[in-house]
């Protein structure tokens, strides 16, 4: 692996230079015009060196119906970046962007879920702990071999990702990987002419882990460079749709300290539940939110304990139906928390208990600006810069944008996927409601969901109607 990322990293700067400056080496220049001034690229217009029309492409008309579609979907790009961007005239093909609100907590499993109307994904993220066989499940392994994609449905949505050992090799080389990352992104565009093309491009979210905003805002430029060749080659008559999963913090931040929190607590941070004692943290990406597992009936002491802890702004749980919420303070209805500040919040985080996995957590805990939780081992050996997870704005606030819609200043991930001009319909399920371990007499029996053994108990899914023009 090493030895392929080297000879990328040693060419991807001159074959990303050469298909920036196609139009130059081609003796071509690309003209574009925006008719009705309402800031929107209306066509493109390929000119010879002699100043002679080469070729005139046309936008679709706003809030028309094109049928061939490009969506392209970017991890972990925060809505200012974007619009700052655009600002500057770059992805002037586009309406200017949305605010899009993920889910809590604001990770790519569960926004991908919400945003592409997926059946739910088996956990969080791709490490989970499965209380029907009492065990912790997935991780690293399951990625080396491709078989996280099983736990997950919405990567099936994607025509084309990243290979599955870039995720990992991206923490260590960030700009290799994306760069790697971005020329096959602009070979996927070139070669396909499928009538409707989803990709994604996930190196964005290691990049801005490690990097910062700086190395999002340096990858977002050449993105807009690959976008307008295609739009000018002849894509530019497509719907093409941007969006991002979540955002990203610009704080740098250090390893919460969840073990001297439930120890304070009279709690043991455990691989399996055993006692009432007990609780599992399927640690895995380093992110702003904690998702735990307990033994039923220890929710409430569980989350007052990890909530009272600094680096914790409030951990949730369910009793019965009703949601509770705890900070350092104590009790929380989280319902006077600024808006600016967590959006949606009360809703979202109701929805986070409820939805999006097959395994809800017990306590779930955001955590504040400044800490992540995760694997120990990433912890020790990358120098984060940036995360995602909590409930705040800068984690939570993605953005959307289209060629062919003006799109609502804001709105939530659930009411993405209309306007992604996609026919393949939604998906609906509920997630099994087991949140709690109560011991091996309560465990469910484990039911074969997709063709093949699952890890996780079955979920019932309904097939909806899907009208493309209801949006």
């Amino acid at each position: 692996m090493k030895l392929r990322l080297r000879g990328v990293w040693l060419v991807a700067p001159l074959l990303v230079s050469l298909a920036c400056r196609t139009t130059s080496a081609t003796s071509s220049i690309v003209r574009q015009v925006d008719v009705d001034g309402d800031g929107r690229t209306d066509r493109f217009e390929v000119l010879a060196s002699d100043g002679s029309l080469e070729r005139l492409i046309e936008a679709p008309l706003p809030d028309s119906d094109p049928d061939q579609v490009l969506v392209v979907a970017i991890d972990a790009v925060r809505y200012e970046i974007f619009a700052d961007l655009q600002r500057e005239g770059l992805f002037n093909s586009f309406f200017p962007a949305s605010r899009m609100v993920a889910p809590f907590p604001s990770l790519t499993n569960v926004s991908f879920t919400a945003l592409l109307k997926t059946r739910p994904s088996a956990a969080y993220e791709d490490r989970f702990y499965d209380p029907v066989e009492n065990r912790i499940g997935g991780g690293m392994m399951d990625r080396l071999t491709s078989r996280y994609k099983e736990f997950a449905d919405f990567h099936s949505v994607f025509d084309w990702e990243e290979p599955h050992l870039w995720g990992g090799a991206a923490y260590f080389v960030p700009e290799r990987v994306s760069w790697a990352e971005l020329l096959e992104f602009e070979r996927q565009l070139d070669s396909r002419d499928d009538p409707e093309l989803v990709l994604y491009l996930g190196s964005p979210d290691p990049l801005g882990h490690m990097r910062g905003r700086t190395g999002l805002e340096k990858y977002l430029r050449h993105v807009d460079r690959v976008l307008e060749a295609y739009l000018a080659a002849g894509g530019g008559a497509r719907r093409v749709v941007l969006f991002s999963d979540h955002g990203m913090s610009d704080a740098p931040s250090r390893m919460f300290d969840l073990d001297n929190a439930l120890e304070d607590g009279g709690f043991n941070l455990r691989d399996r539940i055993e006692s009432p004692k007990d609780v599992v943290a399927p640690a895995y990406g380093l992110v702003g939110s904690i998702q735990l597992y307990t033994w039923c009936g220890s929710e409430e002491a569980v989350a007052r304990a990890v909530a009272k802890y600094s680096g914790a702004d409030f951990a949730v749980w369910l009793e019965g139906d009703t949601m509770r919420a705890v900070d350092a303070d104590g009790d929380t209805t989280l319902r006077d928390r600024p808006s600016d500040e967590y959006p949606n919040l009360v809703e979202r985080v109701h929805q986070a208990l409820t939805n999006h996995t097959q395994r809800p957590a017990s306590v779930l805990v955001s955590l504040d600006d400044g800490y992540h939780y995760g694997s120990r081992f990433f912890d020790g050996i990358v120098n984060i810069q940036g995360t995602h997870g909590s409930a705040r704005y800068t984690s939570s606030v993605g953005f959307l944008a289209s060629n062919v819609d003006r799109t609502p200043e804001w709105l939530s991930a659930e009411e993405v996927y209309p306007y992604l001009g996609l026919t393949r319909p939604p998906e609906s399920g509920v997630p099994a409601a087991t949140r709690c371990y109560s011991g091996p007499d309560g465990a469910e029996e484990v039911v074969d969901w997709g063709g093949s053994p699952s890890p996780i108990s079955s979920i019932t899914v309904e097939d909806e109607p899907y009208d493309r023009e209801a949006r």
